[in-house]
């Protein structure tokens, strides 16, 4: 009976434990999360715990808890701009979220995941990442759960147009910055409809709100801007973590600087030094760089030299250290795939696939035996369908080619939506092909030759030239191969 008693015991010191450190993992969180006690060394404990949580969790083979704690560490190295560690562990996080069918965890990845290619500039994949996002949140029953969900991803779409945006004085330009806006004005909209007793809308409504009026302020909307940015400010300023607030007082203060006011430099000044001090206490390397970099501009317009130098000076160091880091990110990213198939319903699939197989064979069945005669007699009206989808595919093609001449910069999206199957074929069997090798291989599927890529792209035939050469070398084709004929199998 004692013996029995100690080993109860032992069981509920075991379980107790872990749910104290799960506990101690949340209010870490919390306090990290916090603009009164933040500190650095917070942050690092914070992600340390998850890490041993996760070890332990993994040897114990609990995997729910092991998803929670990976889960929050990528979160963390999400909000610091670590790409590098968010790409390492998402894989892993992923496969765990799978095997325990957690569709909202899945989709809160792919968002990361998302965010991460991104701001490395492999915006297809960001598009892919986001998308499959879109269609998990949808399966998410928790209401608000799913509408927090759709707004990260539809802000993230939005984000990939600004990342990729020319600038504002480019006319080609406008399809994208209406793109830009549709999908900000999306994410606001799934923040509105957020249950007002949710702890986290005046969060998630409020970063949305300065999305949208940033997005705005690039349009030169500048009452639009100044709208979205009052009702942010409302509900951020309100808020123990003020990291949000980082982004907003540096908007605001180009807004200000935009405007007419007779005192605009000064006000405008105001707005970015509590910027960069936020910036500073959280420690965010991407917020420093842009507000390091903007207020060296306006010191030097108000011909204030030495304040000038010294934040241009900081503002190229940030930029070095980012750079570095995201070196090591891209080589991570060129790897990293994104898994088109969530593989939650296999089982499901599979049988679906056996019953479409099914119905195939009775349908052919029945169309060659018992339909023969109709068949030859609609025969014209087959063609005639035929002859629509040629000249349709025709015009669509003709489209893209266009869009090249002009050197539009959603040519390449318009051109999945024409080949959807394309670029997932290629990558399937060549992951290591980077955008540019993608769009190469779009220019060879629309027949473009190499001195018509060289006009376009005013680019040198030779240089054309090399770039299809390095292309057959990670495509491992022999010179024998025809690489226009391979390209338009695929």
């Amino acid at each position: 009976m004692r013996i029995t008693l100690m080993l109860l015991l032992l069981c509920w010191n075991t379980l107790s434990n872990g749910q104290a450190y799960i506990k101690d993992c949340q209010i870490l969180y919390n306090k990290v999360y916090s603009a009164d006690e933040f500190s650095k060394k917070d942050e690092r404990d914070l992600l340390q715990t998850c890490n041993e949580i996760y070890s332990e969790a993994i040897d114990e083979d609990n995997t729910e808890e092991a998803l929670q704690s990976i889960t929050t560490a990528i979160r963390i190295y999400s909000e610091l701009g670590d790409q590098s560690s968010v790409l390492k562990h998402i894989e892993k996080a992923m496969s765990l979220a799978r095997e325990q069918r957690d569709d909202y965890r899945l989709s809160l990845l792919y968002t990361y995941m998302g965010r991460a290619f991104t701001n490395l500039g492999f915006y297809d994949k960001a598009k892919d990442a986001f998308d499959i996002g879109l269609r998990l949140a949808i399966k998410v029953d928790e209401k608000d759960n799913g509408h927090i969900l759709k707004l990260q991803h539809y802000g993230g779409i939005a984000m990939i147009f600004e990342h990729s945006n020319p600038p504002n004085d480019d006319q080609k330009n406008i399809a994208y910055r209406d793109s830009m806006i549709f999908y900000a004005k999306q994410a606001y909209t799934e923040a509105k409809m957020i249950s007002p007793q949710h702890t986290e809308k005046a969060l998630w409504l409020g970063y949305r709100a300065r999305i949208l009026g940033s997005v705005f302020l690039s349009k030169l909307n500048y009452e639009a801007g100044a709208k979205y940015f009052g009702e942010a400010e409302k509900l951020l300023s309100a808020l123990k973590d003020k990291r949000f607030m980082i982004s907003l007082y540096r908007f605001k203060g180009i807004l200000v600087y935009n405007s007419s006011l007779p005192d605009r430099q000064q006000k405008a000044l105001y707005l970015y030094n509590k910027s960069y001090s936020l910036a500073l206490l959280y420690d965010i390397p991407a917020e420093l760089y842009f507000i390091t970099d903007a207020m060296a501009g306006l010191y030097s317009e108000m011909k204030m030299t030495v304040p000038a130098r010294l934040m241009a000076d900081e503002s190229k160091k940030i930029k070095y250290e980012i750079d570095q880091n995201e070196r090591k990110a891209i080589l991570i990213a060129e790897k990293t795939k994104v898994d088109p198939e969530t593989k939650f319903d296999l089982l499901i699939l599979t049988y679906a696939i056996i019953g479409m197989v099914a119905v195939v064979i009775v349908t052919g069945y029945y169309y060659i035996y018992r339909r023969r005669p109709k068949h030859y007699k609609h025969k014209e009206n087959i063609t005639e369908v035929n002859a629509a989808d040629i000249e349709s595919r025709t015009e669509q093609i003709n489209r893209l080619i266009k869009m090249i001449k002009d050197n539009d910069g959603s040519f390449y999206i318009v051109f999945k939506e024409v080949f959807p199957e394309f670029q997932k074929k290629l990558l399937y069997f060549h992951p290591n092909l980077t955008g540019s090798d993608l769009e190469l291989c779009a220019y060879l599927k629309l027949n473009l030759q190499t001195k018509e890529i060289a006009i376009y792209k005013k680019n040198s035939v030779s240089s054309v030239d090399n770039r299809k050469s390095r292309l057959r070398k990670k495509l491992k084709l022999s010179s024998e191969t025809n690489l226009y004929v391979w390209i338009d199998n695929i």
